[in-house]
């Protein structure tokens, strides 16, 4: 089953030169084809590891062994940081240094319980996503990331709009209209979604 905050794609569409750029499959053309892999990956990557603590998980080497386990079958550039500028994300020279101050905000919000765990968790994820550090993958990578945190402080994992019927497209405008909400420091939306 494919993740549906993925762009939708009707299986057709031909990848570019660009997207093929670090593809280690041979036999992937289309965009159908390497939703599929991608999505194979990391269902096989979700069922290896382990829980991790927050401190293990709340490290710039861990987070982006995460990124290789889910999508490093299918690219050769998985779990490393991107090192071209793109339309969304910081700088590229900054990513390490923004992975690692978001880490520590995150350890200190846990420790002086500054938020509830799912506004911790949300809080975590939405930075992750605006850093974001890889060429590609950066949502699916800070979900999985997010929901890990979560289970870590005693929660459930979060359902990303499963609750909510309405087409994969859909989803995904809901999704992203809650993320540039958080955007503009009001995380509710962002949190409703999650556990919607």
């Amino acid at each position: 089953m494919s993740d549906p905050l993925v762009p939708f794609d009707d299986g057709h569409t031909a990848l570019d030169d660009d997207d093929q750029q670090g593809l280690r499959l041979t036999y992937v053309t289309t965009r159908g084809e390497l939703n599929d892999a991608e999505q194979r990956n990391i269902t096989s990557a979700v069922t290896r590891r382990r829980l991790p603590t927050p401190v293990q998980l709340l490290d710039d080497r861990y987070l982006r062994s995460l990124h290789k386990a889910m999508l490093g079958e299918v690219w050769s550039w998985a779990g490393t940081y991107r090192q071209r500028e793109t339309s969304i994300g910081v700088d590229p020279r900054m990513i390490s240094v923004q992975v690692r101050d978001l880490t520590q905000d995150v350890l200190a919000w846990i420790e002086h319980t500054t938020y509830p765990p799912d506004e911790i968790a949300v809080r975590f994820h939405h930075r992750l996503v605006f850093i974001h550090p890889f060429p590609k993958g950066n949502g699916r990578h800070a979900r999985l990331a997010a929901d890990y945190l979560i289970r870590a402080l005693g929660g459930p994992r979060f359902t990303w709009g499963a609750a909510f019927s309405v087409t994969t497209d859909g989803l995904r405008a809901r999704y992203l209209t809650a993320i540039q909400t958080a955007d503009r420091g009001n995380y509710k939306e962002l949190i409703k979604f999650a556990r919607a």
